[in-house]
């Protein structure tokens, strides 16, 4: 009898060692799942920015279609509106500053098709990679 308690000596420890690790590999795997998840709402919030941000400027040149060449970025064609100008270059500052690491924010119109682009590009920097969000309409 006594002979069968001495081998299972220390079993009791070696039991908890097992659980300790177990528990420890899922509180490693939880805080992997929340930087992720944080990563994938800090992503969400900019494209949603970005989204936002260019279809103020695309409604802008829909209500304001006669002076459509006031909301090109770089500038191109003749502009019979100063103030349209310059509500546009303060959009572009504004796009800018708002995304993280923007890197350009530009609209053509297409004078073939009547279609206006309006395009942001941004640096993400958790991936490492350049996003974009790009919207076309047509003037009329």
């Amino acid at each position: 009898m006594k002979r069968a308690l001495r081998s299972q000596r220390g079993f009791g420890l070696f039991d908890g060692l097992v659980a300790l690790s177990l528990l420890g590999f899922g509180m490693l795997a939880l805080v992997r799942m929340e930087t992720r998840m944080a990563g994938n709402a800090n992503e969400a919030t900019q494209r949603q920015t970005a989204s936002l941000l260019t279809d103020e400027l695309l409604i802008a040149m829909l209500v304001d279609n006669g002076n459509a060449n006031c909301y090109t970025l770089p500038a191109a064609g003749g502009c019979g509106n100063a103030t349209a100008r310059a509500s546009t270059d303060a959009w572009a500052a504004r796009a800018l500053a708002t995304l993280p690491h923007a890197t350009s924010a530009t609209s053509t119109i297409n004078a073939a098709t009547s279609r206006i682009t309006v395009r942001l590009t941004w640096y993400y920097k958790e991936s490492a990679e350049t996003r974009m969000h790009e919207v076309s309409s047509d003037i009329r």
